[in-house]
């Protein structure tokens, strides 16, 4: 990246670009403080509880463990949108609107994946029944 910015003749430090593209790592997460830090460590606990609840879906399929991927997916994918708007969607007012609908999505996700977890075959049976389509036709 640098090598281009300077073929290019943008000027720009190495530091500059590494401030800007680098991830706090776990050393580094240990010594943040305040807000960002709690969010920080709250994606890798929800990213780690996603992995588990997904593997606990091939492995034990309940309807507990379609609850946790009833949560933690539609919050997943939320700060992962979340990220995408803020470094794409620079203007506030549209900024604002978006934020607002990724919410409401989300909260709306949740309720619609646990009513279908509770009313209806359930996440882990939906995803496998899905894979199995294929099959199905087949053996027909």
């Amino acid at each position: 990246m640098l090598g281009i910015a300077a073929r290019s003749g943008l000027h720009c430090s190495r530091s500059l670009v590494a401030r800007h593209t680098m991830k706090p790592t776990l050393i580094q997460a240990a010594h943040m403080t305040g807000s960002s830090a709690t969010h920080w460590k709250a994606e890798r606990y929800v990213s780690v509880i996603t992995a588990g609840a997904i593997a606990g879906a091939v492995v034990a399929p309940s309807l507990a463990v379609d609850h946790i991927l009833a949560v933690v997916l539609p919050l997943h994918t939320y700060w992962g949108m979340e990220q995408v708007f803020l470094d794409y969607i620079h203007v506030k007012a549209l900024s604002l609107i978006v934020g607002w609908a990724l919410k409401l999505l989300t909260a709306f996700s949740v309720v619609a994946l646990l009513y279908f977890n509770q009313h209806d075959i359930g996440i882990t049976q939906a995803c496998k029944d899905v894979w199995n389509i294929k099959r199905d036709e087949q053996l027909d």
